[in-house]
């Protein structure tokens, strides 16, 4: 008999904080523009302790989920939205969602980030999902469904590249595509710049062509990528890199004060 898979969704994991409900909120246009369910799953992990019985965790669990599903009512938006209950741990369970999510989406606190031995999930799940996972940073005063800005790149990932021309064209923002180089000396450094843009160039012409709507511009830096983004935070609302990107580590907002969306080729 053949297995039957479960639908393509973007998936939110819900843990009750208010970076949880940024993520759902920024996944609704994400949910909408390709006509899937916005699935938000709770994790109860009995190895967190704490002496809660599993009524209470249970009872916990649906009241996140009734208030992230109001506040995603709330847009208005054409999205159908699923809620879920499951039992583990949180990178392991966001991890089997993947498989078949479209995205998974997680605040940037929250989750219980230091899981018993996990580490980070924010840090270890783009590399062991089966789908690009997106890392939302909001905070009270500004949340990320408000940001506005560019789309940035580390465009040395041709998957990463189409990502971020979708993620650009889906919220009507330009893309940065930007490349990093060394210089091994201070006369290096012109004719450094030089042919790193015309290399860049070059590897995103096939992307403007199918992608004509998105404004696009060519940017190479020496050094670092992730310095580049954290130095412009102010106007780059979403870092779109490769899980074995170069100059940023994967699935860590703090690093470049803004949100980012890891595309892992396991999903390929």
């Amino acid at each position: 008999m053949r297995d039957i898979r479960p639908a393509p969704s973007m998936v939110v994991g819900i843990d009750g904080s208010l970076a949880a409900t940024h993520a759902a909120l920024w996944a609704v246009d994400e949910a909408v523009s390709r006509d899937i369910p916005l699935r938000l799953v709770y994790v109860i992990n009995r190895a967190d302790g704490g002496g809660v019985d599993d009524h209470s965790r249970l009872a916990s669990g649906r009241a996140a989920l009734r208030a992230t599903q109001r506040a995603v009512e709330k847009t208005g938006q054409p999205v159908k939205v699923e809620t879920d209950i499951v039992w583990g741990t949180p990178l392991t369970k966001l991890a089997e969602e993947s498989r078949s999510a479209v995205m998974v989406c997680i605040g940037s606190m929250g989750m219980k980030h230091a899981c018993h031995g996990e580490g980070s999930v924010a840090s270890a799940l783009p590399g062991i999902a089966r789908c690009p996972v997106a890392v939302i940073c909001g905070s009270v005063h500004r949340p990320a469904t408000f940001r506005v800005g560019a789309v940035a790149v580390e465009a040395n990932d041709d998957r990463a590249l189409q990502q971020a021309f979708e993620e650009a064209r889906l919220r009507g923002a330009p893309l940065q595509a930007i490349a990093s180089w060394e210089a091994e000396a201070p006369d290096d450094i012109i004719d450094g710049n030089r042919l790193a843009e015309a290399q860049l160039n070059r590897r995103i012409a096939r992307w403007t062509r199918q992608y004509p709507d998105v404004s696009v511009e060519a940017i190479a830096v020496r050094g670092s990528v992730c310095r580049y983004v954290a130095e412009n935070a102010g106007s780059i609302q979403l870092l779109v890199s490769g899980v074995r990107s170069r100059g940023c580590d994967a699935g860590k907002p703090a690093a470049v004060n803004c949100s980012v969306l890891t595309v892992n080729g396991n999903h390929l």
